[in-house]
This record gives C-alpha cells, sequence and structure tokens, in this order.
C-alpha cells in the first residue's frame, strides 16, 4: 500500500480547537499507515505576526512541499482574516487544485467537502428544550466571517428569536 503525505493547513494550534482537529486528522492519517504534516508544525503561529502574512507564507510553502494532498479547513482560517479585503482564494490560487480539499467552504476550482449544520443545531436544541427542560438559552457565536457560526446562530434565531 502506498504511503501518503498529507499537508494540514491551520493557524495557531495552540487554540484547543485547532489541535484537537489536527490531533484527529493526524490519528486517523497514521490508522491508515499515512502522514500529516502539520504546516502549523513547520511555522509557527506567533501573536506578533499579522495572520495574513503568516498564512500568505504558510500556503507558499507548502505549495513547494512534495505532498500528496492538503487539507484546508477553510472556517478555521477565515476565522483569522479580519481583513474584509482578504480571502481564503487569495491564498489558495498557489496550490494545486487536483491536490487540495478545502473544507466547509465551497471555492470555484477546487475539491470540497462541507457539512450541514442545520440538523446539528436543531437536534440540540431539541435535546435542551425537551431533555433538559431549558427554556432560556443563550447562542455564543463564533467569527462574523465565518459561514458556519452565521448558518449555526441564524437556526437558533429562527427557534428562539420572534
Amino acid at each position: 500500500m502506498r504511503q501518503y503525505r498529507i499537508g494540514l493547513m491551520v493557524g495557531n494550534k495552540s487554540i484547543e480547537y485547532v489541535h484537537a482537529i489536527k490531533m484527529g486528522v493526524q490519528n486517523t492519517l497514521e490508522e491508515s499507515g499515512h502522514t500529516l504534516v502539520a504546516i502549523s508544525d513547520l511555522i509557527p503561529f506567533h501573536s506578533r505576526i499579522n495572520a495574513i502574512s503568516f498564512f500568505r507564507v504558510a500556503f507558499e510553502i507548502t505549495s513547494r512541499l512534495d505532498l500528496d494532498a492538503v487539507i484546508v479547513p477553510a472556517g478555521i482560517i477565515s476565522g483569522y482574516l479580519t481583513d474584509d479585503q482578504t480571502s481564503l482564494s487569495e491564498f489558495l490560487h498557489v496550490l494545486d487544485p487536483k491536490k487540495t480539499l478545502v473544507i466547509e467552504r465551497e471555492i470555484p476550482g477546487y475539491r470540497c467537502i462541507s457539512k450541514d449544520n442545520a440538523p446539528g443545531m436543531h437536534g440540540c436544541m431539541r435535546h435542551l428544550i425537551e431533555n433538559c427542560g431549558f427554556r432560556n438559552i443563550a447562542f455564543i457565536g463564533g467569527p462574523e466571517n465565518s459561514a458556519g457560526a452565521r448558518e449555526r446562530e441564524s437556526i437558533y434565531c429562527a427557534q428562539f428569536v420572534r
């Protein structure tokens, strides 16, 4: 069986959510006999560095590595991009579309895996109401530039805000 080297593009791995994604991908690849190349391990993310500069360098370096594929979690990266003028597609152009998998966002020319937030949010809300008896449920959203966070918020608002 051929062993693949798969790159994972994430930012600050000290954030628990980012670390959990990295560990999940790493465990899955190792179980399959493949190798994870975590770009955040090659290029440390420092709070003193502008996120846009970090990702510009990280994507450029990734494009030069001999990887079989690259996983790009769009939601995580977009969370760092607070500048409305900068988008993920500005970084992606240096990666081979045939070897790149974008998660959570459809970008023309690239393969994509996305999830449907609606069933999960509806199930969560139903559980809190029916099983736990809660009636006043607060919503703490994710970054404003996260499509997934906005989708979950709209589902919450449709359920509770009238």
